[in-house]
């Protein structure tokens, strides 16, 4: 007999699974389409791939998660634009100017300003990406969808401090290794702090 505790156990674990099946996926994708330019190009061309690349990658990751919402009866339609467009927003607006505000130009004597930096970043992003999803989890939820917010935004800040602590420790890695890695880390924070709210969502 399936249990209510059994079935959002079960979508805690799902939840965490394919984000990092799905965060993994779209990174390594975006990596592939960025390599396509193997000579100097300009400006605005490496932009447009870029933003190309966000825009494949937020697509992979939040069309991973989509059936499982689904699954649950969650209307979602919008789940997938709705991230894509916050990560465009991001990719765009949001991290670059983060970004240019929190990294100290002396790094090398304040070695700890690319994680708080990292962090700040990601925290910004999960602030943008958590609002547009909570705006669709509003229609099955209501209000209740507002505490997806924070808790993005705490997987964010998470995501982004420990991955930018651990890219230079992962020097010497193949590049697949490296870009897995983060992803899968950066997955899974931002996950595990949502998992909690997504098992809240299905009571």
């Amino acid at each position: 007999m399936v249990t209510p505790a059994t079935r959002t156990g079960a979508a805690w674990a799902l939840w965490v699974v394919v984000s990092v099946i799905g965060g993994v996926l779209g990174a390594l994708v975006a990596w592939r389409l960025r390599a396509l330019l193997t000579d100097p190009a300009p400006t605005f061309v490496v932009d447009v791939l870029r933003f190309i690349a966000t825009i494949i990658s937020a697509a992979i990751a939040a069309g991973a998660q989509w059936p499982l919402l689904r699954r649950y009866r969650l209307d979602v339609f919008w789940w997938v634009p709705a991230t894509v467009t916050a990560a465009l927003l991001n990719a765009i607006v949001v991290i670059p100017s983060v970004l240019r505000h929190a990294v100290d130009p002396l790094a090398s004597v304040h070695p700890s300003d690319p994680v708080i930096a990292g962090g700040a970043a990601l925290a910004a992003a999960g602030l943008v990406i958590g609002a547009a999803q909570a705006i669709v989890l509003r229609a099955s939820v209501g209000n209740t969808a507002w505490v997806w917010v924070p808790a993005t935004v705490i997987g964010g800040g998470l995501a982004g401090a420990l991955t930018s602590a651990l890219s230079s420790q992962l020097i010497g890695f193949s590049t697949f290794a490296f870009i897995s890695l983060l992803a899968a880390v950066g997955a899974f924070l931002i996950s595990a702090c949502q998992a909690p709210v997504v098992a809240r969502l299905l009571r």
